[in-house]
């Protein structure tokens, strides 16, 4: 039945989009469904208005629109050897797209593209964990997991396509222990430079992680760092780590200045200003404190169900391991600017151990604690996939159908 619901997919996905996209969801192991999912993901980036001047959207159609594209290749290589870029896939983003358009939505579209296929790649993870049994649970797991995986997410697409590309290759490099992936974790900064922090942490993790679990128990080290990281959270303020003894350590000279600017004070008593006045701030901020603390619940949960299981428990403290570890960076990492976006890629690896789990381990106070999660996202899941795409795309996104918002956007200029 799910794989007939998932065929109309493809017919739908020209008439109505979103109602292609949805039943495509029924069987996302199918190519079908990945084609109308990848291409679903082109047409959002398409379909962005950049109407909202507070979105990362429009700042980058401004930014494409001012792009020079008299550079030739051989500049883009000299810039980075020179280490005069911080982003280099925004570069060639732009470079590409003004080979043939200056259309801000022609570039988003394949922003889209780039995105749909990894946020796709990720989905593919949490099914195949979560082992093809649906109820309530998997599904309320699967909303918080996928709320982070979002296509609304193409809004920031520097940031979060290089997120996603830093979950698949984590996984297979280190949680799958196929070594090749260890490239994916490298080109992650090129994506985004604050993954530059955490790259060279993540490639050392890799080959000292054998020591930090067996087939019975996790290494307490870990889960005394993860303890120890969240009490420093709650009382570490704006940029109180200096990162200046790491950006001594950078090539490029854009990267070193963009963290030192973003590091210092200035940013700092900006940031506790926007706090203060801003009630979408507020608001997500007490949210953000609910997390944390489910997050150090159901760490606590885990651990615990880990030493009662029987066996070799090698597949599931190996990911458990990391993510003790993943947590760690991030909570110390939240109290830079930005940082906390670390946290929304430690939730991914949080929901897929969850959905491993509850493949096998189904008991009432178990499921109360996915029950929980719904309540503590909430916020999270009804901005990014409700609010935001609301905000971000055209009204006719949502009942006109694929060639009807291609010909609206096609003489779209900024």
């Amino acid at each position: 039945m799910n794989k007939k619901i998932a065929g109309s997919g493809f017919p739908l996905f020209f008439l109505l989009p979103i109602a292609g996209f949805l039943t495509s969801l029924f069987d996302i192991k199918s190519k079908t469904s990945a084609f109308v999912y990848v291409a679903f993901a082109t047409l959002f980036g398409y379909a962005i208005s950049f109407s909202d001047s507070s979105a990362d959207s429009y700042r980058y159609a401004e930014a494409f629109a001012r792009f020079d594209n008299t550079l030739d290749y051989d500049t883009i290589v000299k810039m980075y050897r020179n280490g005069e870029l911080r982003d280099t896939y925004q570069l060639l983003l732009f470079y590409f797209t003004s080979i043939f358009s200056d259309n801000p939505k022609v570039m988003y579209a394949f922003a889209g593209l780039v995105y749909g296929v990894f946020s796709y790649l990720n989905l593919r993870i949490f099914v195949k964990e979560q082992g093809n049994k649906w109820d309530k649970y998997t599904f309320v797991l699967a909303l918080v997991f996928f709320t982070y995986i979002s296509l609304a997410n193409i809004n920031g697409f520097r940031f979060w396509t290089g997120a996603l590309v830093l979950f698949y290759a984590v996984y297979n490099c280190i949680i799958l222990k196929k070594t090749r992936w260890i490239i994916g974790i490298m080109v992650a900064p090129l994506f985004h430079y604050g993954f530059m922090l955490i790259m060279p942490v993540l490639i050392l993790y890799r080959f000292v992680h054998p020591m930090l679990y067996n087939s019975k128990r996790v290494n307490p080290i870990l889960l005394y760092m993860f303890i120890i990281a969240f009490g420093f959270s709650w009382v570490l303020k704006t940029n109180s780590i200096n990162l200046t003894f790491l950006t001594s350590y950078m090539l490029s000279g854009e990267v070193v200045e963009r963290i030192d600017y973003v590091n210092s004070e200035e940013i700092a008593n900006l940031v506790e200003g926007r706090k203060e006045t801003s009630l979408f701030l507020n608001v997500q901020q007490y949210f953000d404190y609910g997390i944390k603390i489910y997050v150090f619940v159901a760490v606590l949960f885990l651990n615990r169900l880990i030493k009662r299981m029987k066996g070799d428990k090698t597949i599931y403290t190996n990911l458990f391991a990391f993510v003790l570890f993943f947590y760690a960076f991030a909570f110390l990492a939240s109290s830079v600017p930005s940082g906390s976006r670390f946290f929304d890629i430690a939730h991914l690896f949080l929901f897929v151990l969850l959905v491993k789990f509850y493949a096998i381990y189904k008991t009432k106070s178990y499921q109360n604690l996915i029950l929980w999660s719904l309540p503590v996202f909430a916020f999270n899941i009804a901005f990014i996939n409700g609010m935001l795409p609301l905000m971000i795309l055209t009204p006719t996104f949502w009942y006109g159908n694929v060639f009807w918002i291609i010909i609206e956007g096609i003489d779209f200029y900024v």
